[in-house]
């Protein structure tokens, strides 16, 4: 395909008073806003028609939206009726997230809704959102370094890439350094690499090193075939989850000793942890039978975090009651509509 007859659309994404709005006047004239409501093929449609071939178009998301969320209402602009005839073909840039370096670590820990005014269904955390616009992003930029010390820019960095370690990271000032710094080339399928880039996805499959940075950032991957005992399960997120150190991300699938043949998904983020149930069959041959969870945080004792779960396991004599009683133990998660 002509260069001359593509248009890409990049996403900037980002948490309210982060800097984007710079970031994204830096990387395009009159940036695109979308808000969750908003119709993101007919917006980009129009801004290609108004851009001339070649050209670049900048997305700038809501405080609320994620880059998975932008992606895909952004798919819709493939469609050939959207597209006047001979105007250039859209194909999806980069997934830019921008990080306030001054607030970082107090937005992931906070238990506060993701953002102000998220309607009732969204029960998604600061921490939840501020996590999702990591993994999911091909460019993380951490902004205003001015206001903390190198030192403090290299750990916010060093977790950028415990949690998105194919992501290109730039450190700017009032988003201007990186933006002129160079940016990693094109790719020819933003989405099929998405699926790979979260950090506990290449944790999970043997893909990265497991490390330990400067500030003690690590990651313990947990893998155990037995399913949770549901009442000591909850003990421990409850009262134990930081006796090993602080857990800032987790990420995984688990099974529940009284919800069988239902795979579970684990996702925590801060202080933050939430159970959903998942449409992977444990008929196959590549769903786990037990927990496959990454754990990444500060100051992990890998030994003792592993020693917390496995006591959270079933017994030897629970398990070998088989699942009639396991399906009388104590539950104290919520009910799973699983049709749903």
């Amino acid at each position: 395909m002509n260069i001359e007859s593509v248009t890409r659309v990049t996403v900037i994404s980002g948490l309210a008073h982060v800097g984007k709005s710079t970031v994204a006047r830096l990387l395009g004239t009159d940036p695109v806003a979308l808000s969750p409501e908003a119709d993101a093929a007919g917006l980009v449609r129009d801004a290609i028609q108004r851009r001339p071939p070649g050209g670049v178009v900048v997305v700038e998301a809501h405080p609320g939206l994620s880059p998975l969320d932008v992606a895909a209402g952004l798919l819709a602009i493939d469609g050939a009726d959207l597209v006047a005839p001979g105007a250039p073909t859209p194909q999806l840039g980069d997934l830019v997230t921008v990080l306030d370096a001054s607030r970082f670590w107090r937005d992931l820990r906070r238990e506060g809704p993701a953002h102000p005014g998220a309607d009732s269904d969204d029960d998604r955390t600061l921490g939840d959102l501020l996590v999702e616009q990591i993994e999911w992003a091909t460019v993380v930029v951490i902004n205003k370094t001015d206001l903390v010390s190198a030192a403090a820019c290299d750990d916010i960095r060093d977790f950028v890439r415990l949690l998105n370690p194919a992501s290109h990271v730039l450190c700017t000032h009032r988003g201007h350094d990186g933006a002129g710094a160079p940016w990693p080339a094109p790719r020819g399928d933003v989405l099929t690499w998405l699926q790979r880039s979260p950090g506990w996805v290449a944790q999970l499959n043997g893909e990265t090193l497991l490390w330990r940075s400067t500030f003690g950032l690590t990651c313990v991957v947990y893998r155990e075939p037995r399913p949770f005992h549901p009442e000591r399960l909850a003990d421990f997120l409850a009262n134990r989850a930081g006796d090993a150190g602080e857990i800032l991300r987790s990420r995984g699938l688990f099974r529940l000793a009284t919800r069988v043949g239902i795979i579970g998904s684990w996702s925590s983020a801060g202080p933050t942890v939430t159970f959903e149930p998942t449409d992977m069959s444990t008929a196959d041959a590549e769903s786990p039978w037990g927990q496959e969870i990454a754990f990444f945080g500060r100051n992990l004792d890998p030994d003792r975090l592993v020693a917390l779960l496995d006591a959270c396991l079933l017994s030897d004599d629970e398990l070998l009651a088989g699942p009639s009683a396991w399906a009388r133990l104590a539950d104290p998660f919520p009910f799973w509509d699983v049709d749903a």
